[in-house]
């Protein structure tokens, strides 16, 4: 599979970096500035990989309440965070522009990032109200902003979602890979930080021939049964301190988990 040519390992683990709310966002700090941002974004930067994390997403997390078409200046702001932290970011790193896909493939091509994670297909109801993904016009997008190459992670379901039209998660899966032929495919669990339903990842993968990850909810206790059965994941609020979704990165934390992760890998 793809994951070992450009992380080094099978099953990798890819750290969530929070930005911190952005200018126009609800949270932000305007006395503490782009500075405040950038200081934290730095800090959680060198946490993450001081823990031996293999990979590294940096998403607008702190914008909720998420946008469906996104201000350019959150992907201004992204953008310049990123490119200062570029020289020292030293594992893959990729990015998510929450809820808006066409905004996250630009800030990919900006940043000349390793993968995107998003939503790519689908239509759904959520807090957020209803979300009606143009697949067609983002894949187009896609190929017109030269990330024609770049790894794709495609949810199945986002988080705190529901599909309008309900279908079997089987379904979804054969038919996003019919017509996208994503790197990888996502699982969620409901909330940030809230468990997968594992036996979502066995019906995915017994439909598809593409990768399957656990994209929340993962934990040092739970990493190794996750690893057993998904192909890699992706976890956020547990790497901070005290597990807290708003508080920094906790490169011990890290440093467990991956420690856990590592000798799971080892007996699959």
């Amino acid at each position: 599979m793809w994951m070992k040519d450009l992380f080094g390992t099978d099953k990798p683990v890819i750290g969530m970096m929070h930005l911190m709310a952005l200018p126009t966002d609800p949270k932000y700090d305007p006395e503490g500035g782009i500075q405040k941002v950038l200081k934290r974004a730095r800090a959680d930067l060198h946490a993450i990989q001081e823990g031996g994390i293999d990979g590294i997403l940096f998403c607008n997390e702190y914008s909720i309440p998420y946008l469906e078409d996104v201000r350019p200046v959150t992907i201004a702001c992204m953008a310049r965070i990123i490119g200062e932290l570029r020289s020292e970011i030293r594992v893959p790193f990729g990015v998510d522009v929450a809820s808006d896909a066409m905004k996250t493939y630009d800030l990919a091509a900006a940043v000349e990032a390793d993968f995107i994670r998003e939503t790519l297909s689908g239509a759904y109801a959520g807090n957020d109200g209803i979300a009606d993904v143009k697949m067609g016009e983002i894949e187009r997008h896609r190929i017109e902003v030269g990330c024609r190459n770049i790894k794709t992670l495609a949810t199945l379901v986002p988080e705190g979602a529901r599909q309008i039209a309900e279908r079997p998660i089987e379904e979804v899966a054969k038919t996003v890979t019919f017509s996208l032929a994503p790197s990888a495919l996502l699982v969620y669990g409901a909330t940030a930080g809230s468990s997968i339903d594992a036996s979502l990842v066995t019906r995915a993968k017994k439909a598809t021939d593409i990768p399957i990850f656990a994209s929340n909810g993962v934990k040092a206790e739970t990493v190794a049964s996750i690893l057993s059965t998904a192909d890699g994941c992706v976890v956020g609020t547990w790497l901070k301190h005290e597990g807290k979704f708003y508080n920094p990165v906790d490169s011990q934390r890290v440093a467990e988990l991956m420690k856990k992760a590592k000798e799971a890998r080892g007996t699959l």
